[in-house]
Parts: structure tokens; C-alpha cells; sequence
């Protein structure tokens, strides 16, 4: 599709812009320029405006989509995950999943890697809504399937195709290390190491060209990994650093905080964890895109056309400061007018495209009946320790 973009503030380049015009054409930005475009008059979409704020999409590096609705009591110890779902169905998960991608939709995330216990329709879920799914395979986790190789292979082939890796592994057990680090070498994928598995204890020659370490400054191998350059990614509602990370260039994981909105999340870094405004925006899109060698997260010619546009017409996201952009998209970032994804409109005047009311309630209707039969397992549980 052809699209033309306008706006007063555009982020992602080197620097912002002003006043600009972008040209998409088959899924990429095709120009970037402060004049009218010539040879888009026959453009299908013509959007934006001088209070628009232009961003790339965002990218959350990992979480758990399947828990959305329940991430409240997880993250506060009230019910736990694996009873969770040992009563959903394939069914629930496909259904769950899709209440959790439309929520990251409606946030601005447009590439997510999740590492779920069912991946597959969490995968299809985040695909119907319109967003990048990047599947990670757990292993030693505590939602590991039983034969991870097994599950892998199965995934990579159904999900993976030529120039585009969208399964990776993710590692938890340290004494697993070897049979991932191998298969991650075979395959050219990236691996996401929990901070359960201290990478300091490896020769660089062992480790795979690929490896995203997962939490900030509450890592015990930040010296190694600073030292070889290895690629970080933390959650701010979970970290305290007396330093600041931006010298390690992090991506932004939503792992399963309460508000599930990455937007906070980047507050919460430049207000707490010492990285500067622009820094926090470029963990959720040029950095966290360039850890999974994709070709998004920037203004640029030929990069995917996955973008948002903010409109700033009244508060609370008012006004557009063009002394103060990326304060500008992170303060008063509320109002998400449309989102593109490969150049294709996925949410269009604030509405999401391929999921409704319908599905939001079909999900609801989950919920409860989970529930329910939580209660139900629980209560037989408990029936059974007591006759013994």
C-alpha cells in the first residue's frame, strides 16, 4: 500500500524532525523529506498533520502474553501462573492472547517476542491482530515444554522463514547451556539469557554470535557483558541501577508488570534508572530492532514501515513541544491516531482493524471460565490433602 504521512515532529532518524513528509511503497519508507512528495498522487492513504508526532513502531523484547489478564494477581502473588495454565485450552490461549497483543497494540508495540507455554496460538493471536510475532522457546524455565529441541524444530519450521528468524530460544538453566548455545549456532538465532545463567562463567568462543541478556543492573555479569559487548535488555519496574545502563545501548523488556504499557516503562527509565529521554526511546525502537537484526526501529530509507503516529490536538497529550520531542512522546504520548505495520494500517483513527468488541468479549468470557476452573482444581486439591 502507498501512503502518505505528515508531520510536525518526526523521531527515529538522528536527529528529530520538523515538519515532514514520509512516503511509504510495499512495506517500506521510500522518502523522507520537508517538501511535498512528487509521484504519490496516486497515494491510497494521505494522513497526519502539523500537531502529529511520528515514531517507529515499538518493540518489547520479552513477555508473557498469554497471562495478560491475569497479570495483576500473578505479579502479586495472589494466583499462580503454572495452575494457571495447566486449565486453558489451545482455545483459551488463542483467546487471552489476543486481549494481551491488542492491548500492546493499542500502545504502540508492534514487534513482540514472547516466550509462552503454547506459543503457537499465541503466535497466530498476535499475527490476527496485526503485529510481529518473535517466538522464544523456554528452556529450564519453569513453562519449558518437555522436549524443548522438539518444539523448536517444530516452531522454527512453521514460523521461520528464508532472511527472518522468528523463533529464538530463551535459556534459564545454566547446565543446558551448551545443547542451546550449539543449536543456536547451527541455526543463526538469538538466544535470551535469564540472569539465572551467569554468561561470565563461558569462553567468548563458546557463546553464539547472538545473545540478549535478560535484566539490568541486577545482573552479576555486567562486567563480561560489557566487555564483549553482548547485547542487554531490562524491565524498569523490576531493576535498580547505580549506574547507567545506556552505555550498554538496552533493549526494553515488558516481562509481566502490571500496567503491560511500555510507554511507562520508558518513563520509569529516564526518571529512575539514569538513561535520558532519547536513550529510553531508543530501547524500545532502534536498539531493541538492531538486537534482533531487524530492519525497523528507524527513520530510514528502505527500513520496514512499521510506525505510529500521535496526534496532540488537545490535552492531556497537548502540547507537541519542538523544543522537547521525546519528552513530548513519552509524558503526553496518550493519543495513538494510527499504527502501521510493514506498511499496512492496523489501527486506523484510534481503532484497531482486525479485532472488535466481539473478540474483546469472547476473551472476557475466558477469563471467567478459567476462573472457575481454577477454583474448581483448587478446591480438589485441597479436598485430596485433607483425606489423606
Amino acid at each position: 500500500m502507498k501512503s502518505i504521512i505528515r508531520a510536525g515532529i518526526a523521531l527515529g532518524a538522528d536527529n528529530p524532525l520538523k515538519k515532514v513528509y514520509v512516503g511509504v511503497n510495499e512495506g517500506k519508507i521510500e522518502v523522507v523529506s520537508n517538501e511535498e512528495l512528487a509521484g504519490y498522487e496516486d497515494a491510497e492513504l494521505d494522513i497526519g498533520g502539523w500537531d502529529r508526532l511520528l515514531s517507529p513502531g515499538f518493540i518489547s523484547i520479552h513477555t508473557f502474553i498469554t497471562l495478560y489478564p491475569f497479570r495483576f494477581r500473578i505479579f502479586y502473588g495472589k494466583i499462580n501462573a503454572n495452575d494457571l495454565l495447566s486449565v486453558m485450552s489451545n482455545n483459551d490461549v488463542y483467546h487471552l492472547a489476543l486481549l494481551g497483543a491488542y492491548h500492546l497494540l493499542r500502545s504502540g508495540v508492534t514487534t513482540v517476542v514472547f516466550s509462552d507455554k503454547y506459543p503457537d496460538p499465541v503466535a497466530r493471536a498476535v499475527t490476527n491482530v496485526g503485529l510481529r510475532p518473535i517466538i522464544a522457546i523456554p528452556v529450564g524455565c519453569n513453562n519449558s515444554p518437555d522436549d524443548w529441541e522438539k518444539e523448536f524444530k517444530a516452531m522454527y519450521n512453521r514460523w521461520s522463514h528464508s532472511g527472518s528468524n522468528n523463533v529464538i530460544l530463551k535459556l534459564c538453566d545454566q547446565s543446558l547451556s551448551k545443547e542451546v548455545f550449539d543449536v543456536a549456532k547451527s541455526t543463526n538465532i538469538v538466544v535470551l539469557v535469564e540472569r539465572t545463567v551467569n554468561l561470565s562463567s563461558f569462553r567468548k568462543d563458546e557463546l553464539p554470535e547472538n545473545i540478549i541478556a535478560l535484566g539490568g543492573g541486577s545482573r552479576s555479569d555486567l562486567d563480561y557483558i560489557k566487555k564483549y559487548k553482548i547485547y542487554l535488555s531490562f524491565t524498569p519496574s523490576l531493576e535498580i541501577s547505580r549506574f547507567p545502563l545506556s552505555e550498554y545501548k538496552p533493549s526494553l523488556a515488558l516481562d509481566l508488570v502490571p500496567s503491560f504499557d511500555i510507554r511507562q516503562e520508558i518513563a520509569l527509565a529516564s526518571t529512575r534508572l539514569m538513561l535520558t529521554p532519547e536513550e529510553a526511546f531508543r530501547s524500545i525502537t532502534i536498539w531493541g530492532h538492531q538486537q534482533l537484526g531487524l530492519n525497523a526501529g528507524y527513520l530510514g530509507i528502505n527500513s520496514d514501515a512499521d510506525l505510529i503516529i500521535y496526534e496532540y490536538r488537545e490535552p492531556p497529550a497537548f502540547p507537541l513541544d519542538y523544543n522537547s520531542p521525546y519528552e513530548s512522546l513519552i509524558y503526553s504520548g496518550y493519543n495513538i491516531e494510527t499504527v502501521f505495520v510493514g506498511g499496512e494500517s492496523v489501527l486506523d483513527g484510534g481503532v484497531p482493524l482486525n479485532v472488535g468488541l466481539k473478540d474483546v468479549e469472547e476473551g472476557l468470557r475466558r477469563v471467567e471460565e478459567i476462573d472457575k476452573r481454577l477454583g474448581e482444581r483448587i478446591r480438589s486439591l485441597e479436598k485430596s490433602r485433607d483425606n489423606r
